[in-house]
Protein backbone atom coordinates (compact mmCIF):
# COMPACT_ATOMS: atom_id res chain seq x y z
CA UNK A 1 0.00 0.00 0.00
CA UNK A 2 2.66 2.50 -0.95
CA UNK A 3 0.86 5.18 -1.77
CA UNK A 4 -1.91 4.86 1.17
CA UNK A 5 1.23 5.27 3.32
CA UNK A 6 2.52 8.14 1.44
CA UNK A 7 -0.65 9.75 2.12
CA UNK A 8 -1.00 8.29 5.61
CA UNK A 9 2.61 9.96 6.43
CA UNK A 10 2.14 12.87 4.49
CA UNK A 11 -1.04 13.64 7.30
CA UNK A 12 0.78 12.86 10.11
CA UNK A 13 4.02 10.70 9.88
CA UNK A 14 6.73 13.17 8.98
CA UNK A 15 7.81 13.66 12.58
CA UNK A 16 9.71 10.36 12.89
CA UNK A 17 12.37 10.97 10.45
CA UNK A 18 14.72 13.32 11.99
CA UNK A 19 17.64 14.25 9.05
CA UNK A 20 19.79 16.24 11.60
CA UNK A 21 20.25 18.05 15.21
CA UNK A 22 18.91 21.28 13.82
CA UNK A 23 16.82 20.24 11.40
CA UNK A 24 15.21 17.38 14.18
CA UNK A 25 14.28 20.43 16.66
CA UNK A 26 13.19 22.80 13.73
CA UNK A 27 10.73 19.72 12.48
CA UNK A 28 9.04 19.46 16.16
CA UNK A 29 8.65 23.59 16.98
CA UNK A 30 7.10 23.89 13.02
CA UNK A 31 6.28 20.43 12.03
CA UNK A 32 2.57 21.47 12.09
CA UNK A 33 3.27 23.91 9.55
CA UNK A 34 5.69 21.79 7.23
CA UNK A 35 2.72 18.79 7.53
CA UNK A 36 0.00 20.94 6.66
CA UNK A 37 1.57 22.50 3.94
CA UNK A 38 2.50 19.06 2.44
CA UNK A 39 -1.05 17.82 2.90
CA UNK A 40 -1.94 21.04 1.07
CA UNK A 41 -0.04 19.79 -2.00
CA UNK A 42 -2.19 17.06 -2.78
CA UNK A 43 -5.94 17.92 -1.24
CA UNK A 44 -5.86 21.71 -2.02
CA UNK A 45 -7.03 21.89 2.24
CA UNK A 46 -9.40 25.05 3.61
CA UNK A 47 -8.11 27.33 6.04
CA UNK A 48 -10.69 25.59 8.92
CA UNK A 49 -8.85 21.93 7.26
CA UNK A 50 -5.27 24.02 7.36
CA UNK A 51 -5.74 25.05 11.65
CA UNK A 52 -7.22 21.71 12.61
CA UNK A 53 -4.25 19.59 10.93
CA UNK A 54 -1.80 22.45 12.58
CA UNK A 55 -3.60 21.81 15.59
CA UNK A 56 -3.54 17.97 15.52
CA UNK A 57 0.07 17.91 14.67
CA UNK A 58 0.71 19.76 17.41
CA UNK A 59 -0.24 17.11 19.84
CA UNK A 60 1.12 14.16 17.69
CA UNK A 61 4.74 15.97 17.95
CA UNK A 62 4.46 16.29 21.80
CA UNK A 63 3.42 12.63 22.65
CA UNK A 64 6.29 11.49 19.96
CA UNK A 65 8.73 14.03 21.52
CA UNK A 66 8.12 13.06 25.27
CA UNK A 67 6.88 8.96 24.49
CA UNK A 68 8.56 7.47 21.52
CA UNK A 69 11.72 9.46 21.35
CA UNK A 70 13.41 8.33 24.33
CA UNK A 71 12.73 4.31 23.26
CA UNK A 72 13.97 4.99 19.91
CA UNK A 73 17.47 6.45 21.95
CA UNK A 74 17.16 3.13 24.06
CA UNK A 75 17.10 0.74 20.97
CA UNK A 76 19.93 2.87 19.31
CA UNK A 77 21.75 1.65 22.80
CA UNK A 78 21.01 -1.72 22.62
CA UNK A 79 22.00 -2.11 18.90
CA UNK A 80 25.19 -0.06 19.66
CA UNK A 81 25.71 -2.81 22.64
CA UNK A 82 24.87 -6.09 20.17
CA UNK A 83 26.50 -4.48 16.69
CA UNK A 84 29.68 -4.33 17.65
CA UNK A 85 30.89 -8.21 16.90
CA UNK A 86 28.52 -8.00 14.06
CA UNK A 87 25.00 -9.10 12.94
CA UNK A 88 23.25 -12.30 12.96
CA UNK A 89 19.97 -13.13 11.10
CA UNK A 90 18.19 -13.60 14.50
CA UNK A 91 19.54 -10.06 16.19
CA UNK A 92 18.03 -8.82 12.48
CA UNK A 93 14.99 -10.40 12.82
CA UNK A 94 14.25 -9.10 16.55
CA UNK A 95 15.48 -5.28 15.02
CA UNK A 96 12.51 -5.71 12.61
CA UNK A 97 9.99 -6.88 14.47
CA UNK A 98 10.77 -4.19 17.17
CA UNK A 99 10.79 -1.69 14.41
CA UNK A 100 7.55 -3.06 12.83
CA UNK A 101 5.94 -2.99 16.85
CA UNK A 102 6.62 1.00 16.70
CA UNK A 103 5.70 1.36 13.10
CA UNK A 104 2.28 -0.02 14.65
CA UNK A 105 2.25 1.80 17.33
CA UNK A 106 2.83 5.19 15.39
CA UNK A 107 -0.04 4.34 12.88
CA UNK A 108 -2.63 3.66 15.80
CA UNK A 109 -2.01 6.69 17.81
CA UNK A 110 -2.91 8.87 14.19
CA UNK A 111 -5.78 6.51 12.89
CA UNK A 112 -8.43 8.45 14.30
CA UNK A 113 -7.39 11.97 12.91
CA UNK A 114 -6.59 10.36 9.70
CA UNK A 115 -9.92 8.90 9.40
CA UNK A 116 -11.18 12.44 10.66
CA UNK A 117 -9.55 14.32 7.86
CA UNK A 118 -9.98 11.83 5.27
CA UNK A 119 -13.72 11.57 6.20
CA UNK A 120 -14.28 15.59 5.64
CA UNK A 121 -12.86 16.06 1.97
CA UNK A 122 -14.72 17.12 -0.79
CA UNK A 123 -15.29 15.37 -4.29
CA UNK A 124 -13.33 18.28 -6.21
CA UNK A 125 -10.50 17.56 -3.46
CA UNK A 126 -10.40 13.66 -4.24
CA UNK A 127 -10.17 14.81 -7.98
CA UNK A 128 -7.17 17.17 -7.12
CA UNK A 129 -5.31 14.46 -5.28
CA UNK A 130 -6.12 11.81 -8.26
CA UNK A 131 -4.35 14.72 -10.36
CA UNK A 132 -1.45 15.21 -8.24
CA UNK A 133 -0.76 11.53 -7.82
CA UNK A 134 -0.80 11.00 -11.69
CA UNK A 135 1.92 14.12 -12.03
CA UNK A 136 3.62 12.00 -9.41
CA UNK A 137 3.50 8.74 -11.30
CA UNK A 138 4.37 10.81 -14.54
CA UNK A 139 7.37 12.66 -13.17
CA UNK A 140 8.88 8.56 -11.94
CA UNK A 141 8.10 7.27 -15.32
CA UNK A 142 10.53 9.93 -16.66
CA UNK A 143 13.14 8.88 -14.43
CA UNK A 144 12.54 5.70 -15.68
CA UNK A 145 13.79 6.48 -19.11
CA UNK A 146 17.51 7.03 -18.27
CA UNK A 147 18.26 3.70 -16.66
CA UNK A 148 21.75 3.92 -16.86
CA UNK A 149 21.63 7.57 -15.85
CA UNK A 150 19.67 6.34 -12.59
CA UNK A 151 21.99 3.56 -12.04
CA UNK A 152 24.70 5.59 -11.29
CA UNK A 153 22.91 7.43 -9.42
CA UNK A 154 21.61 4.51 -6.95
CA UNK A 155 25.55 3.52 -7.03
CA UNK A 156 26.97 6.89 -5.93
CA UNK A 157 23.99 6.91 -3.39
CA UNK A 158 24.62 3.31 -2.15
CA UNK A 159 28.49 4.65 -1.52
CA UNK A 160 27.75 8.07 0.00
CA UNK A 161 25.63 6.16 3.02
CA UNK A 162 27.96 3.17 2.91
CA UNK A 163 31.05 5.30 3.91
CA UNK A 164 28.84 7.75 5.65
CA UNK A 165 28.34 4.71 8.10
CA UNK A 166 31.61 3.06 7.92
CA UNK A 167 34.23 4.63 6.73
CA UNK A 168 37.18 4.24 4.08
CA UNK A 169 36.57 0.98 2.28
CA UNK A 170 39.71 -0.89 0.51
CA UNK A 171 39.53 -1.26 -3.08
CA UNK A 172 39.24 -5.28 -2.24
CA UNK A 173 36.43 -4.44 -0.73
CA UNK A 174 34.48 -1.86 -2.65
CA UNK A 175 35.24 -4.50 -5.64
CA UNK A 176 33.44 -7.08 -3.68
CA UNK A 177 30.51 -5.04 -2.48
CA UNK A 178 30.28 -3.70 -6.07
CA UNK A 179 29.97 -7.50 -7.66
CA UNK A 180 27.06 -8.00 -4.65
CA UNK A 181 25.40 -4.73 -5.21
CA UNK A 182 25.11 -5.67 -9.55
CA UNK A 183 23.66 -8.97 -8.78
CA UNK A 184 21.29 -7.69 -6.21
CA UNK A 185 19.84 -5.38 -9.32
CA UNK A 186 20.20 -7.68 -11.92
CA UNK A 187 18.62 -10.58 -10.01
CA UNK A 188 15.25 -8.50 -9.21
CA UNK A 189 12.87 -6.55 -11.03
CA UNK A 190 13.60 -3.03 -10.80
CA UNK A 191 12.56 -1.74 -7.39
CA UNK A 192 11.61 1.83 -9.05
CA UNK A 193 9.67 -0.05 -11.52
CA UNK A 194 8.24 -2.43 -9.21
CA UNK A 195 7.34 0.95 -6.77
CA UNK A 196 5.68 2.56 -9.29
CA UNK A 197 3.64 -0.63 -10.16
CA UNK A 198 2.45 -0.67 -6.50
CA UNK A 199 1.78 2.97 -6.09
CA UNK A 200 -0.47 2.63 -8.69
CA UNK A 201 -2.55 -0.21 -7.83
CA UNK A 202 -2.86 1.66 -4.10
CA UNK A 203 -3.61 4.66 -5.95
CA UNK A 204 -6.49 2.68 -7.19
CA UNK A 205 -7.33 1.20 -4.07
CA UNK A 206 -7.23 4.41 -1.81
CA UNK A 207 -9.25 6.70 -4.63
CA UNK A 208 -11.76 3.84 -4.78
CA UNK A 209 -12.01 3.67 -1.10
CA UNK A 210 -12.91 7.15 -0.69
CA UNK A 211 -15.11 7.85 -3.47
CA UNK A 212 -17.13 4.25 -2.06
CA UNK A 213 -17.95 6.06 1.17
CA UNK A 214 -16.48 8.63 3.59
CA UNK A 215 -17.89 7.64 6.92
CA UNK A 216 -14.86 7.91 9.51
CA UNK A 217 -15.79 4.37 11.02
CA UNK A 218 -15.43 2.65 7.44
CA UNK A 219 -11.92 4.78 7.19
CA UNK A 220 -10.76 3.77 10.31
CA UNK A 221 -11.32 0.29 9.96
CA UNK A 222 -10.13 0.27 6.21
CA UNK A 223 -6.80 2.50 6.94
CA UNK A 224 -6.38 -0.04 9.90
CA UNK A 225 -6.58 -2.91 7.13
CA UNK A 226 -4.26 -1.33 4.05
CA UNK A 227 -1.95 0.62 6.49
CA UNK A 228 -1.74 -1.01 9.59
CA UNK A 229 -2.14 -4.85 8.90
CA UNK A 230 -0.79 -4.14 5.09
CA UNK A 231 -3.60 -6.39 3.47
CA UNK A 232 -3.28 -4.49 -0.08
CA UNK A 233 -0.08 -6.38 -0.43
CA UNK A 234 0.44 -9.72 -1.20
CA UNK A 235 2.04 -10.90 2.04
CA UNK A 236 4.36 -13.67 0.74
CA UNK A 237 5.82 -10.97 -1.42
CA UNK A 238 6.36 -8.57 1.41
CA UNK A 239 8.03 -11.08 3.21
CA UNK A 240 10.30 -12.46 1.00
CA UNK A 241 11.28 -8.75 -0.01
CA UNK A 242 12.05 -8.42 4.08
CA UNK A 243 14.46 -11.93 4.15
CA UNK A 244 16.27 -10.90 0.91
CA UNK A 245 16.78 -7.67 2.42
CA UNK A 246 18.08 -9.08 5.47
CA UNK A 247 20.06 -11.39 4.10
CA UNK A 248 21.83 -8.70 2.15
CA UNK A 249 22.75 -6.66 4.92
CA UNK A 250 24.40 -9.82 6.63
CA UNK A 251 26.29 -10.09 3.25
CA UNK A 252 27.83 -6.61 4.03
CA UNK A 253 28.61 -7.22 7.38
CA UNK A 254 30.27 -10.16 6.80
CA UNK A 255 32.94 -7.73 4.70
CA UNK A 256 33.12 -5.06 7.39
CA UNK A 257 36.31 -4.76 9.29
CA UNK A 258 36.15 -4.19 13.21
CA UNK A 259 37.17 -0.56 12.74
CA UNK A 260 34.50 -0.34 10.00
CA UNK A 261 31.76 -2.03 12.74
CA UNK A 262 33.29 1.05 15.71
CA UNK A 263 32.98 3.33 13.42
CA UNK A 264 28.94 2.81 12.58
CA UNK A 265 28.71 2.81 16.24
CA UNK A 266 30.18 5.90 16.83
CA UNK A 267 27.76 7.12 13.74
CA UNK A 268 24.83 6.30 16.30
CA UNK A 269 26.78 8.22 19.30
CA UNK A 270 25.87 11.28 17.02
CA UNK A 271 22.19 10.17 16.27
CA UNK A 272 21.39 9.28 20.46
CA UNK A 273 23.05 12.65 21.23
CA UNK A 274 20.59 14.29 18.56
CA UNK A 275 17.79 12.78 20.21
CA UNK A 276 18.75 13.88 23.92
CA UNK A 277 18.73 17.37 22.25
CA UNK A 278 15.39 17.17 21.10
CA UNK A 279 14.27 15.59 24.02
CA UNK A 280 15.48 18.37 26.12
CA UNK A 281 14.60 20.92 24.09
CA UNK A 282 11.16 20.72 25.03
Amino acid sequence: MALVKKIYLLLFIKLIFISGCSTGKLFYDFGDEMVSWQVDNYFNITSKQEEWIEERIRLHLNWHRNKELPRYKAFLIEVQNKSGDGLTMSELDEGYARLDQKRILTFETLLLDTASFLAGISPEQINFLEKKLIEDNQEMEENLESPEKLFRERQESFWEEMEDWFGDFSENQKAKINRLHSEWISGTVDPLVARLERRRESQLRFLKQLRLSQDKTELENWLRRSVINRSGEDNHARQARILRNKKRILQIDNLLTTEQRMHAIRELDEWIEILDSIIMDN
